[in-house]
């Protein structure tokens, strides 16, 4: 899928916490917008339409929403070097007596899962795709 500037101003128009260019550049935009393609790429997602109402681009612009938040730890994507290059994952612990053990993830996620429950639009994200994972299954 070729991302155009009307659908980067599309997703700006969409999630506004994006619509700032300085903060947000086109460029970086675009490559949110590519790697969320690639994550709806499936049949379940269906094709790409830009109106609201359309599966794939909701699935679309919550990836590439939660890609940026997660990826540019500081809200501004117009200082490159701000890149964290730290997993950011969620932390578990358990104790039994004087052990205790730390993981960097739950025991009943996968990494990607526990990624994507970092912010709103990951977990938005992660509901769509559930959906898309439905369907009917031959037998």
């Amino acid at each position: 899928m070729d991302i155009t500037s009307s659908i980067i101003t599309s997703f700006r128009g969409v999630q506004l916490a994006f619509a700032d260019d300085t903060k947000w550049p086109d460029a970086i935009v675009e490559n949110a917008l590519y790697e969320a393609d690639a994550e709806t790429g499936g049949s379940g997602w269906g094709g790409f339409e830009d109106e609201g109402h359309n599966f794939k681009r909701r699935g679309m612009y919550y990836y590439a929403a939660h890609w940026l938040s997660t990826t540019y730890l500081t809200q501004d994507a117009g200082d490159t070097s701000n890149v964290s290059p730290n997993a950011r994952l969620n932390v578990s612990q358990k104790s039994v007596g004087d052990e205790s053990i730390q993981y960097r993830i739950t025991a009943m996620q996968e990494t990607g899962d526990d990624w994507l429950s970092l912010t709103n639009y990951g977990v938005q994200f992660l509901r769509l795709r559930r959906r898309a994972g439905m369907g009917a299954r031959a037998v």
